[in-house]
């Protein structure tokens, strides 16, 4: 295991428990307890923890961190695909489109690119490796720094490169969406990327499993007002309204 697949479950762990052991973690992953208070290091200089003799305490009632990529990508597959073909609908041929990492993003891609046509600009490095010769879309990699938890790159070259381009689309996956609150992210860098590629596009559509609605997380990416698409599989009791845009929910 990497370890930053190591750092996204000991995340989990302490937003369940509150405190994680050392000892416990080593066990757990089959590793030294060097390694843990390695990881643990890391962690507390990025926040979110306070490391404690023996091991570790979450230092806040902070959002609940996303599961690791590798596991979001086992869940809800049939829905994330659904969700990702209903949202192709809203884009014509020929569109350019900026699309951010993440699982519900990967999905949609991937239908996308059966379509044909289309520019796809990303700092998804999972979905630029969808390219091949038969296709008959372009996609581009967004240049950056590699991301430790997801398979992308960040930073402020990522940031620059994005500001080069002016794209129909953007297709984005937060971690949760309130309608009053707007749409959030986890991680700071991921809400950076997310909102410069809603900026430099005319429309913004937004992927949201149901388990995201009516939630909010740490980092703001926008407001509800300026999403002109909600793709999503649930509404929260078919209440959910966006102000000036329009809910598309696919069938559950």
């Amino acid at each position: 295991m990497w370890s930053h697949e190591r750092q996204a479950k000991i995340k989990e762990c302490l937003w369940r428990d509150g405190k994680v052991q050392t000892s416990t973690l080593a066990d757990m992953f089959a590793v030294s307890r060097e390694t843990i208070r390695r990881d643990l290091m890391e962690m507390e200089a990025s926040g979110g923890l306070l490391r404690v003799h023996g091991g570790a305490l979450r230092t806040s009632d902070d959002a609940q961190p996303e599961p690791a990529f590798a596991d979001r990508l086992e869940q809800h597959t049939n829905t994330k695909n659904a969700i990702g073909r209903k949202a192709c609908e809203l884009i014509p041929p020929g569109s350019t489109v900026f699309i951010d990492a993440g699982t519900t993003t990967l999905a949609f891609a991937r239908s996308l690119i059966q379509i044909g046509g289309m520019r796809i600009i990303t700092n998804s490095i999972e979905i630029a490796r969808l390219t091949n010769p038969e296709s008959t879309s372009d996609i581009l990699l967004l240049g950056g720094k590699p991301d430790q938890e997801v398979p992308a790159t960040y930073g402020e070259l990522t940031l620059s490169e994005i500001d080069r381009f002016l794209a129909d689309f953007a297709v984005i996956a937060p971690v949760a969406l309130h309608i009053t609150r707007g749409a959030t992210n986890y991680a700071l860098h991921e809400a950076e990327v997310a909102r410069k590629m809603m900026h430099r596009a005319e429309t913004c559509i937004m992927l949201c499993h149901s388990e995201k609605l009516d939630k909010e997380s740490r980092v703001a990416i926008c407001r509800a007002d300026e999403i002109d698409h909600l793709v999503t599989n649930g509404t929260v009791g078919m209440n959910l309204q966006l102000p000036r845009g329009t809910v598309h929910v696919v069938p559950t």
